[in-house]
């Protein structure tokens, strides 16, 4: 089976039950029970009948870091990190794949047995030792059925360049077991957005399990409110499953309800609330069942690709939901439309994440080689006058060269010597302020004069870049802590006309993102188009299609 196909499993989340915390003694207990060791010997003797298993290392590692320890029994019994996680291993679900949890029969046998027993456990019980050690190997095989991150390579392939540290799985153990429930939670290894998306996963496999969506189809494009029909009856069943319509209404006629049920329908997917049975609702809601479940999956391993835990004030652009969402202190400040790099891929936006360092007002737009080679310098060469009707100039630094000076017809865009850039102003391509987290792929986010292409559904229009719908706001939340950065000073900062450069006191996380399927603030389930056919790209990789 496909490596990266057993690590995508779809299960729960591990989440262990409080215990008190107390830091002087290796792993959690009450102060009146004692702890239990085991002999080197005992630990080697499992790790030679279990040789097909992996995570030797790590178990000896784990054992020898706590003088070998007991990590989940002591005198007063099993502990209650060992009941959830065998609740967990026995809940996990294998939709797709044939592995399961190590000898999960006699792990649920031993702790049956063990945790009823009245009396204090026997450190001489072998039985007690094997439901100790299968605790500990489940769980390194669980981490690695879960939480194991696809290879550099793999991320590269999918053209997915965030940084994400990787989880040292006995570390986390160790923590686990030394928090209480509050602690443990907030240390989850996975971004909460991947268990988000399995609890509908779960509720769409339900669905799956008895049937699978209403099949429809219909050629007219086009229903509103007060009209009949057969396709609406099947329609309102879809919405109903789907959860968007709050009644299960089998009638044929187009009411209020269906209108409501399909704005919330058309709001999850990006399309434009009318609450009309438009041609692209229609066919938003012919999506098949399967579809969707591989791009929940889809989305659910890229949710293993980001930072599993953030802090402080960040930004997320999401590509395909053409969205900048604000943190303030990891919670969702404020979000806004913008507009990203073309469907074309030299000029889609970057996947990556970077600091942003500063504002600049009134900026100057220096021209990218890349635009220089396909229009400036054609359009220079034929006529003269388009530099000054499109606000550009030549400079060598900040020194300006005179147009009418250079022979243009002599030079190609990797040979020219000059910059090319657009004065600052109105009609400047980058509007009235940028935001820059300098980097290789050289894109930021910024304003723009176009402001009507934030009015279209689908926002695929620059050439790379992320044009900002509300710079103002912006630049004034992260200016905020900065006293001296009125909201009159930003305004005319803005509209100056020359160039002003502001370095943040602290720099702001940025992370550019793709996903197709993610849970909003509200609890939804989203889904947007694959713009860039990314997604195309995670199917090779994760199904082998």
């Amino acid at each position: 089976m496909n490596k990266l196909l057993v690590i995508f499993c779809t299960t729960a989340l591990l989440v262990f039950t409080s215990c008190k915390n107390n830091k002087n003694i290796p792993a959690i207990a009450d102060v009146d029970t004692t702890l239990y060791y085991l002999d080197s010997s005992q630990i080697n003797q499992f790790l030679d009948k279990h040789t097909t298993l992996q995570h030797h290392q790590e178990m000896k590692s784990f054992y020898s870091d706590r003088n070998n320890a007991f990590a989940w029994i002591n005198s007063a019994g099993v502990n209650e990190y060992a009941g959830s996680f065998i609740n967990l291993l026995n809940h996990e679900e294998f939709k797709y794949r044939a592995d399961s949890a190590f000898h999960q029969s006699k792990l649920n046998s031993l702790y049956k047995s063990i945790s009823e027993e009245t009396d204090s456990i026997n450190i001489k019980d072998n039985d007690a030792i094997e439901l100790e050690l299968l605790l500990t190997m489940n769980y390194f095989e669980y981490a690695k059925r879960n939480w194991t991150t696809a290879s550099n390579a793999t991320m590269r392939q999918a053209d997915w360049f965030i940084e994400r540290k990787r989880i040292d799985y006995k570390q986390f153990l160790d923590t686990i077991l030394k928090n209480d429930n509050h602690s443990a939670a907030g240390n989850n290894p996975i971004n909460h957005q991947y268990e988000l998306l399995k609890t509908y996963l779960q509720k769409y496999y339900a669905i799956e399990q008895k049937g699978g969506w209403i099949n429809f189809s219909d050629e007219n494009n086009k229903y509103k409110k007060g009209d009949s029909a057969i396709v609406i009856s099947r329609i309102k069943k879809h919405l109903f499953l789907m959860e968007d319509l709050i009644v299960n209404d089998s009638s044929k006629l187009f009411n209020q309800l269906l209108e409501d049920a399909l704005k919330k329908f058309q709001s999850r997917y990006g399309i434009n609330e009318d609450g009309m049975l438009t041609n692209a609702t229609l066919q938003a809601l012919q999506v098949s069942l399967k579809t969707s479940i591989q791009k929940i999956l889809i989305n659910m391993e890229r949710s293993r690709w980001v930072p599993a835990q953030m802090k402080g004030d960040y930004l997320v652009v999401n590509i395909p939901e053409f969205k900048l969402h604000v943190y303030t202190n990891d919670k969702l400040d404020w979000s806004c439309n913008v507009v990203v790099g073309k469907s074309k891929q030299v000029n889609n936006t970057v996947i990556f994440n970077d600091s942003l360092e500063s504002v600049v007002f009134s900026p100057y737009w220096n021209i990218p080689k890349g635009i220089l080679a396909k229009e400036i310098l054609p359009g220079i060469q034929k006529n003269i006058n388009y530099l000054a009707n499109h606000n550009l100039e030549v400079a060598d630094g900040e020194k300006l060269i005179a147009a009418a000076s250079i022979n243009w017809n002599q030079y190609t865009a990797s040979s020219f010597p000059y910059i090319i850039r657009q004065i600052p102003g109105k009609k400047n391509s980058l509007g009235l302020v940028k935001f820059l987290f300098p980097n290789q792929y050289d894109i930021y986010l910024h304003d723009t004069p176009e402001k009507s292409l934030f009015e279209e559904e689908t926002r695929a229009f620059s050439h790379g870049c992320v044009r900002v719908v509300e710079p103002f706001k912006l630049a004034k939340f992260l200016l905020r802590n900065e006293p001296s950065w009125t909201d009159t000073k930003i305004t005319t900062a803005m509209n100056g006309g020359v160039q002003n450069i502001v370095m943040l006191k602290t720099k702001v996380p940025v992370f550019i993102v793709y996903f197709t399927a993610f849970v909003d603030k509200s609890g939804k389930l989203n889904f947007r188009d694959d713009v860039y056919h990314h997604d195309e790209k995670m199917k090779l990789l994760l199904f082998k299609m």
